[in-house]
């Protein structure tokens, strides 16, 4: 389908956070199994819920301007994904883990709230209402809080810690 309208890139856009939240569910169950910091771990369990609530709004946001539900793939997140394999496969040190994951959450986060912030910059210029924007506000507030928890763990006591001890 070409895109030739800004509600036609809106959906686009759409489908593509839809994806990514999607995909976002089956991989924080990963990650928190995969971390050794039990904080950032339990960290990812929370945000695994919140990102299906996330997913849910995104279906009302769906269905409020007449679409089904449907994914289209995100190159970011597969990227993303890719990277995560390659880490696996090469990483010899589970002090490793904790600020590898870490980091590949804070991007993930700036990734979303890029997501949002550009359907809700559409949104407004197509004059859809506040049962459309709602959603996605909401949704770019959780991303946000998420992103100051992330940031905030990064530069804590347990990550230099396991940086330190590697050196």
């Amino acid at each position: 389908m070409a895109l030739e309208t800004p509600r036609d890139l809106f959906v686009h856009n759409l489908k593509e956070m839809y994806y990514i939240e999607n995909q976002l569910v089956d991989m924080l169950d990963e990650l928190a199994s995969d971390t050794p910091d039990e904080k950032l771990a339990k960290g990812f369990e929370s945000h695994r819920e919140e990102t299906r609530q996330q997913v849910e709004r995104l279906e009302a946001v769906f269905r409020e301007i007449h679409e089904t539900p449907d994914a289209s793939g995100s190159g970011a997140l597969d990227g993303m994904k890719q990277d995560h394999e390659e880490f696996k496969r090469e990483v010899a040190s589970d002090d490793l883990k904790t600020p590898y994951h870490l980091a590949a959450g804070i991007k993930t986060e700036r990734m979303e709230i890029t997501g949002y912030q550009s359907l809700i910059t559409l949104a407004n210029e197509i004059d859809f209402d506040g049962d459309v924007k709602g959603p996605l506000k909401e949704n770019l507030d959780e991303e946000k809080d998420t992103l100051k928890t992330l940031t905030t763990m990064q530069k804590g006591s347990n990550i230099k810690n396991a940086i330190q001890n590697l050196l």
